[in-house]
């Protein structure tokens, strides 16, 4: 029986002694083979988190809801009719469709917006404070609008952090004043630069109230966004939802052109299908590429088997079973292919914390690349199968000699 001694490993440096440059560079395959699996793994996991970050900004219950126009005529209903929500329609689902427990409506309209140091154009974004608990923004400086701004019509703003440099230079925006339009608005919060807020940098967040009251008077819109309870079947509650908006405004119920659902579980599921495809193709080219290598291991233990006849010989001649000879080239293969394989594991990891670096908290759909556990040990394992496989036709071939004829071969 062969046990990983000292003698075993001193027995596999003779071995690499004998003809080190062929086993470099047969070991050399083996790594290059890890090391280019590591990293086709690794920044997938980098590019996969760095697309799902763009998702965490929201309640994964949510969805968007945008109105169109009709492509069928239905009780006076043409076809081609543009179709826009009022708020009534919002207290109607609210009413009707249980599973809904927030929801907002969002308008927007691009504004020249002045302060006392800057000024420029921005979008103008009015929302019910629902809307913050279904978009989570986080705050770099004061808080969110909430109901009271609503409710008592405040002309309470939050704004992003280029709306906030462009107006107040290097200044504390906080209680400072802007003006959009004929009204003049108090900054009651400045929105956190992350990978999310880069879309919000240039938003202006105004109670819904005082944006229809000094902005627009926005009696129709065009985008509800609402999420629902975590039992809720999203697809039926969107259903549900388009049977009573088709009832409300005499639309067809199998219109499905009149409105658009954009469900963030619906998109998450689609990428996480995406990336799983993804991986089981990076997973194939990865351990394409260490096949190449693997085989090479196996071809060097064929020729050293070879090489090493009159050894077999005289182990045969002295009492070694067939058993014990498989045993010690299998062994061999798999030891050759896990150092190799080490060291391209550590090359790939190292060469990943470089890539990390080059990398920051606000680049978009990239996070940094990484390796979780059981990467490293699918690796390990691939290894030892891969070294035990193709270190199999040498060991039978080294365990078939007869010790007469082997110790006759003057090799």
């Amino acid at each position: 029986m062969i046990v990983f001694t000292l003698d075993f490993w001193y027995e596999i440096w003779e071995v690499v002694k004998c003809k080190p440059s062929r086993t470099l560079l047969t070991g050399l395959g083996v790594s290059w083979g890890i090391f280019i699996l590591t990293l086709l793994i690794g920044v997938g996991a980098g590019f996969e988190d760095g697309v799902f970050k763009l998702f965490e900004g929201f309640s994964k219950r949510t969805t968007y809801l945008f109105s169109s126009e009709t492509s069928k005529e239905y009780k006076g209903t043409k076809k081609g009719e543009m179709v826009r929500f009022e708020l009534s329609d919002i207290e109607t689902i609210r009413r009707q469709v249980s599973e809904i427990t927030l929801i907002s409506p969002e308008i927007t309209q691009i504004e020249r917006v002045t302060s006392l140091t800057g000024n420029g154009n921005f979008d103008i974004r009015g929302v019910y404070p629902d809307y913050f608990d279904i978009k989570i923004l986080e705050m770099e400086k004061g808080r969110l609008l909430n109901v009271l701004d609503m409710k008592n019509n405040r002309n309470n703003v939050i704004i992003g952090k280029n709306v906030a440099s462009v107006l107040f230079r290097h200044d504390n925006a906080i209680g400072k004043s802007i003006r959009i339009k004929d009204a003049t608005y108090k900054v009651v919060g400045v929105i956190k630069n992350t990978l999310l807020s880069n879309f919000e940098d240039r938003v202006i967040y105004v109670p819904f109230t005082s944006y229809v009251q000094n902005i627009m008077p926005a009696k129709e819109f065009s985008t509800l966004v609402y999420a629902t309870n975590d039992d809720a079947d999203t697809k039926s509650v969107n259903d549900c939802v388009r049977s009573v908006l088709s009832h409300r405004k005499h639309i067809s119920p199998n219109d499905d052109k009149a409105f658009y659902f954009n469900s963030m579980e619906e998109q998450v599921e689609s990428f996480d299908k995406l990336f799983a495809t993804l991986n089981k193709f990076l997973w194939f080219m990865g351990i394409s590429t260490l096949f190449s290598g693997v085989i090479g291991v196996g071809n060097i233990m064929y020729t050293s088997a070879k090489e090493r006849t009159r050894e077999i010989g005289i182990r045969k001649s002295v009492g070694a079973q067939a058993t014990t000879i498989k045993t010690m080239f299998v062994c061999e293969s798999v030891a050759l292919t896990s150092l190799a394989g080490l060291v391209g594991f550590l090359l790939g990891w190292l060469c990943l914390k470089g890539i990390g670096l080059l990398i920051s908290e606000d680049t978009v759909m990239m996070d940094k690349p990484h390796l979780n556990i059981s990467i490293g040990l699918g690796s390990v394992l691939l290894l030892m199968i891969a070294g035990t496989v193709v270190g199999l036709r040498p060991a039978l071939y080294a365990s078939k000699l007869n010790p007469v004829d082997a110790l006759k071969d003057e090799n």
